[in-house]
């Protein structure tokens, strides 16, 4: 389940169990003031940066099953953010009805408000999912959720402690700082000449992005938003994608760092890829390559890809200088070895394990030239990292592709004809749904997902080319339109 729909689920439940203090005949009453108070947060976060983006909106209608654009926001939810009365100002009614009902179901004294907490990690979440929309993480909106965060923590904490606080809508004097302004002296640029030497922290992002972004007047280094816009249009793999804009954000406020000569942290950026044979790892590793050039972190960006057989030789001394030969073209870029857990056997005379000591040996050696991803089947891949003290100390990033589920391979289907200049009827749609539904059951554990589509879209134009090859001429005017139809005959 969707991790926001899931914490929505929860609260709701939590509401419904304290519902009654609110107003025993709606038993919804008060998972509405929460869900409109966690909207309104949702709103300001989003607004933060003076709009609110497409991807922003369509993120918010997603968590609160709504559909609304900004200006409906703007009217029912918009407040001033450092208005008295602003949410980021006082604990949210919701959150104090619950924590006292909590407290009361506790007999009072000294306890461990579980339910409260929840509905707090709920209100972070959304923060974050809002935040995470955009491609640079902004430092003001994490400012602000984390300003939010403590003032719900301290009250939550307050309540545990006595029952001295009123609940309703009282609001709750915060002994946390006062909430940052765009303006404020902390969000001084350091370089600034000009005024007062303040900035706002749209135009700090502006002059970061006029440095790290720069193209170095080279045509193949892409902006790192557009490699992240890619990523983002790739068809499924949602947990993966996150996991890429956080890879990504990592390193990019790292750079920064670097820039501003402050220490950056010693960071692993070799990665363990899990899941089944066509889920998109190759082409995802390939995205992380891109943009760690754009960012300057890599040299070239190339992605090399190889396996076990790129790697062993069958005779002593020869799998080394192999190991050499690959690294050597994989320097500056990203080397990808695919069904990696192949290297480790316990056959005699493998020479598996030298080349796994060979290859540590040169990670070592070129730790800022060289990002290792090793990728297979998950449980394989964990044998295969536990198998030596130095793989699982230098591999301690995972990410995992879940298999897609017959939508998106349909999808990935469509995609393909469209890429290629064919049309499918929609109308046939369902078809070709029950179709990829029955080469998964056929296959059963051969199934290669996104692989075993390819497959099939390949044996529909060659059924298309043997019907047309018996029905078109080239003086038919319909010829072109012939060619680019893909019928149910050819499904």
């Amino acid at each position: 389940m969707n991790p926001a729909f899931a914490a929505m689920k929860k609260c709701r439940d939590i509401c419904r169990m304290y519902g009654g203090e609110v107003n025993k005949k709606d038993k919804d009453t008060l998972y509405n003031k929460f869900r409109d108070e966690a909207l309104n947060l949702a709103y300001f976060l989003a607004s933060s940066d003076g709009a609110v983006s497409v991807t922003e909106s369509m993120t918010i209608n997603t968590i609160f099953q709504i559909l609304v654009d900004e200006d409906f926001l703007k009217k029912n939810f918009g407040e001033n953010i450092l208005a008295e009365d602003s949410i980021l100002r006082h604990v949210p009614s919701s959150l104090q009805i619950i924590a006292h009902a909590e407290k009361d179901e506790n007999m009072g004294g000294k306890c461990y408000l579980v339910s409260s907490r929840e509905i707090v990690d709920a209100f972070v979440l959304v923060g974050n999912l809002v935040i995470n929309c955009d491609c640079m993480r902004l430092q003001y909106p994490v400012m602000l959720l984390q300003h939010f965060s403590n003032l719900c923590i301290q009250y939550i904490e307050q309540i545990e402690e006595n029952d001295e606080l009123t609940n309703g809508d009282t609001v709750y004097k915060s002994k946390v700082i006062p909430v940052p302004s765009v303006g404020s002296p902390d969000m001084q640029h350091p370089g600034s000449g000009s005024g007062n030497g303040k900035l706002t922290l749209r135009e700090q992002v502006e002059i970061e992005n006029a440095t790290l972004f720069s193209r170095e007047s080279n045509e193949a280094k892409k902006d790192v938003r557009d490699i992240l816009a890619e990523v983002d249009s790739l068809i499924g793999l949602y947990a993966v994608k996150k996991e890429v804009h956080d890879m990504v954000n990592l390193m990019m406020v790292q750079k920064l760092r670097e820039q501003r000569g402050l220490k950056a942290t010693e960071i692993s950026r070799h990665m363990v890829f899990t899941g089944n044979p066509g889920t998109g790892k190759t082409t995802i590793a390939r995205k992380i390559a891109q943009a760690y050039y754009s960012l300057g972190i890599l040299k070239k960006g190339q992605l090399v890809e190889t396996d076990r057989s790129g790697l062993v030789a069958g005779y002593m001394g020869q799998t080394a200088q192999k190991v050499h030969e690959v690294v050597d073209a994989a320097l500056d870029g990203v080397l990808f070895i695919d069904e990696a857990y192949t290297l480790v056997s316990e056959r005699e005379g493998d020479y598996g394990q030298e080349a796994i000591d060979t290859l540590l040996k040169l990670m070592e050696d070129n730790r800022d030239r060289l990002v290792v991803i090793v990728a297979g089947y998950p449980d394989l891949m964990e044998r295969f990292i536990s198998s030596n003290p130095g793989l699982k100390s230098r591999f301690n990033k995972y990410v995992y592709f879940e298999d897609y589920n017959d939508e998106e391979l349909t999808e990935i289907f469509l995609t393909r004809c469209r890429e290629q200049d064919y049309s499918v009827d929609p109308r046939l749609r369902p078809y070709i749904l029950n179709r990829i539904s029955q080469l998964r059951f056929y296959e059963g554990n051969n199934f290669g997902n996104a692989r075993s589509v390819r497959n099939y879209f390949e044996q529909v134009i060659s059924n298309q080319a043997n019907r047309l090859v018996y029905e078109i001429n080239e003086d038919n005017e319909s010829a072109n339109n012939a060619l680019m139809e893909i019928t149910e005959q050819d499904l």
